[in-house]
């Protein structure tokens, strides 16, 4: 009798199971994903089952209709039969986790591996149990019977919005877009007037996230734009978007607070053809919950970059353009060619030859006549002469007179014995000897307290004078005698 009762139960427990409302919805999640059947599995009462969620992600994440494997305790040994399957020991992003023990097992679509932690989607179904999805963490050993995925590992099926070498945008409300978490709410803004938004957290794990599916049908080079749009929150600083492309990822980082209704550049990406690669931003920024930072999920913009020619062919190969310009090969455009940067110009009194720029010995000027010792100021010297690498002439550094002396005569000299003049007596000339004083036209110009000799025919005409007088006299004294 009690045998009988337990079966009855057993009965009632999984007809209970199966009367929870149509396949086509569970937990607020519609099977919406073509893969070529019907999900199978039943929504329990609470409004979620763990089965009917798996079988969903299985064939919307890898465009497969998993066959009835019944309870989610017997999934992997099923999976394991299965020449398409495959059951891993370790965990892997997009694999179906499997647990044998409980009544029932349980199974969860794996969207996140941390060293021995997985973070995972859910249902559940059990009288306790909250409706609807859940994302999830546990220790990756909770689900002793593997992980699940397709043989050839995990391949995401195609999205409506193909990346075929035009210009597309991919929208927040288009199935290529995919919200991962509990947290989310919508705003009336951005593009298309709708856009998600959710809490900011400086968690070592997220709690809700996104990604923009990438379906390449043509391989290339593009540039990829996030918009972000206005809100009435406060905006995160440190939105962290990661770029999935060619089998690696590099994260971008955007000040949303200061991007609004902007397109901005994660930059340029070579995407290969498939539908594997994508951009995903999670909420955990690094700043604290409790600053109420919102991080917004809008449109994402991808365009390919025109295929480009290098125009030079050696990086930081520097060459003349012009007679006193030149530029230098490398990449400052954002593509991957290589191109001339603008044009740079030589010093003043500089020309280019061979890439160089060096001084032009045929445009200088002289700055001084001759060479030799000059006063510079009325207490030192400077010579001219030839000290740089042209051809001209000019000063060199000045050279201060010893205390007590001043500068005269083009040389250092006592301040008690300096003369007075200007001239060039006791000149140093640019062979190191001291003039003499005279001057090129034979005048010998003395200071004016010197003695000087008198020629003899400035006494002339007193002679001249004297020897008529004594004629004269002579013949008077002749008349009277």
């Amino acid at each position: 009798m009690r045998f009988i009762i337990s079966v009855l139960t057993s009965l009632l427990l999984l007809t209970a199971s199966f009367n929870a409302g149509a396949v086509y919805s569970c937990g607020g999640v519609n099977d919406t994903c073509t893969c070529g059947a019907y999900n199978p599995y039943p929504c329990c009462d609470n409004g979620g089952n763990c089965t009917w969620y798996a079988w969903h992600s299985a064939c919307c994440h890898w465009g497969m209709a998993l066959p009835g494997w019944g309870n989610a305790n017997t999934w992997a040994q099923y999976a394991a039969a299965n020449p398409n399957y495959e059951v891993l020991s370790s965990p892997v992003v997009g694999a179906i986790a499997a647990r044998t023990l409980g009544t029932y097992g349980h199974v969860a679509f794996v969207v996140g591996v941390s060293g021995a932690s997985i973070t995972v989607e859910e249902e559940n179904c059990c009288t306790s149990c909250a409706a609807g999805v859940r994302t999830w963490t546990y220790d990756a050993s909770y689900f002793d019977a593997g992980f699940i995925i397709p043989v050839g590992g995990v391949t995401p099926p195609p999205c409506s919005i193909e990346i075929a070498g035009q210009p597309v945008i991919i929208d927040d409300q288009s199935d290529c877009f995919e919200r991962h978490g509990t947290y989310w709410w919508d705003e009336a803004t951005g593009n298309d007037n709708h856009a998600f938004y959710t809490f900011a957290t400086d968690d070592s794990l997220p709690d809700s996230w996104a990604s923009w599916r990438l379906n390449v049908t043509v391989a290339g080079n593009y540039e990829i734009t996030a918009l972000v749009p206005p809100s009435a929150n406060d905006l995160t600083q440190n939105a962290v978007y990661t770029v999935s492309h060619q089998g690696s990822e590099t994260n971008v980082t955007v000040n949303q607070s200061t991007s609004v209704s902007q397109w901005v550049s994660l930059g340029q990406f070579w995407l290969e053809e498939g539908t594997a690669q994508f951009v995903k931003l999670n909420d955990n920024t690094g700043e604290a919950y409790a600053l109420r930072r919102v991080l917004m999920f809008d449109a994402l913009g991808v365009a390919p970059v025109t295929e480009c020619t290098d125009e030079c062919d050696t990086p930081d190969e520097i060459v003349c353009d012009g007679e006193n310009g030149f530029k230098t090969c490398g990449e400052f455009d954002g593509d991957s060619c290589l191109e001339w940067s603008a044009v740079n110009f030589c010093g003043t009194g500089e020309i280019c030859t061979g890439g160089v720029c060096h001084l032009d010995e045929g445009s200088c000027e002289d700055e001084c006549t001759q060479e030799g010792i000059f006063c510079a100021t009325a207490t030192a010297t400077h010579r001219c002469g030839e000290f740089d690498e042209d051809s001209c002439l000019e000063y060199g550094e000045f050279t201060e007179c010893d205390p007590g002396e001043v500068c005269q005569f083009r040389a250092c000299r006592s301040a008690t014995d300096a003369g007075t003049d200007g001239n060039s007596d006791g000149e140093i000339d640019s062979d190191g000897s001291t003039d003499t004083g005279a001057d090129s036209t034979g005048c010998s110009c003395k200071s004016a307290g010197a003695r000087r000799r008198t020629p003899w025919t400035a006494f002339l005409p007193v002679v001249v004078l004297l020897t008529f007088l004594v004629m004269w006299f002579k013949k008077r004294k002749k008349h009277h005698d």
